[in-house]
Parts: structure tokens; C-alpha cells; sequence
């Protein structure tokens, strides 16, 4: 699998430096084992000051109820980051905010951000979408 390109690498920097001007506090980033996820997550991690977890049902596949019941582990954690792929993150932030992984049409575009917040996991009433954005958009509040 190819790595990030270099442009990958300082959009992803960049959108990480304006999630952190926004204020997002993110304590735990987990990640796809694939190797662009991972190193997507390694960079969001460096900016956002955050640990960083390979979390094996982020690969691609994963039905969105398996991945939030996966996620029930990291309950303790005030604020995850998930770094997946298409159409997965689409159909888990469905999923969350809805309870049904293909209500909602949510597609996530390369390095696309959703600050989804639920009361619980796995969640028992649907959570709320805080706000969603573009790389670009978080890029360019980072530069």
C-alpha cells in the first residue's frame, strides 16, 4: 500500500493544526490498520498532543454496529478520534446519530472531520452532529 503523499502529509498537518485552533481536545486517536490511516492518525495525533492506536475493526468492511460496539472499550475516554475509510466512517456516523448505518448518507471525502457526541457507548439514544468539515476548511484555519 502507497504511503501518504507529500501533499497528503501537509493537508493533514495543516488540518490538524486547525482542529487544534478550533479548540477540539482529542484524547485517544485510533486508526485503520492501513497505512495511510495510520500515518493520517500519527500526524493528527503529533498536533492534536494525543495518543494514537491501531484499532483493528477501523479496517475497511467493518459493518458500523460491530465498530461502535468495538469502540465500547474506550468508554472511559472522553474524546475519541476515528481514522477509517469510506463508506465506513459515513455509515458508523449514521449509525451514531441515527441508529441505523444506511438512513443517513454521510459520505466522508479524503481527511473530512465529523465531531459526532453521544451520551454513551454503544449509544442508547441518538447522538448529536456538533459540526462536520472539510480538510480544506480545517486546513485553512491551520495555516
Amino acid at each position: 500500500m502507497r504511503p501518504l503523499s507529500r501533499e497528503g502529509r501537509e493537508d493533514t498537518v495543516l488540518a490538524g493544526r486547525g482542529l487544534r485552533r478550533l479548540g477540539v481536545r482529542v484524547e485517544l486517536v485510533l486508526t485503520s490498520p492501513l497505512r495511510r490511516a495510520r500515518e493520517t492518525a500519527h500526524l493528527l495525533a503529533l498536533e492534536l498532543k494525543a495518543e494514537v492506536r491501531v484499532h483493528g475493526a477501523l479496517a475497511p468492511g467493518t459493518p458500523a454496529e460491530e465498530l461502535v460496539q468495538s469502540l465500547v472499550e474506550f468508554s472511559g475516554t472522553k474524546s475519541l478520534a476515528l481514522v477509517g475509510h469510506e463508506p465506513d466512517m459515513g455509515q458508523m456516523a449514521s449509525f451514531l446519530l441515527l441508529g441505523d448505518a444506511a438512513r443517513l448518507q454521510m459520505p466522508f471525502k479524503s481527511g473530512q472531520v465529523a465531531a459526532v457526541e453521544v451520551a454513551s457507548l454503544p449509544p442508547r439514544a441518538p447522538g448529536l452532529l456538533r459540526w462536520f468539515a472539510t480538510q480544506q476548511q480545517l486546513a485553512f484555519v491551520g495555516s
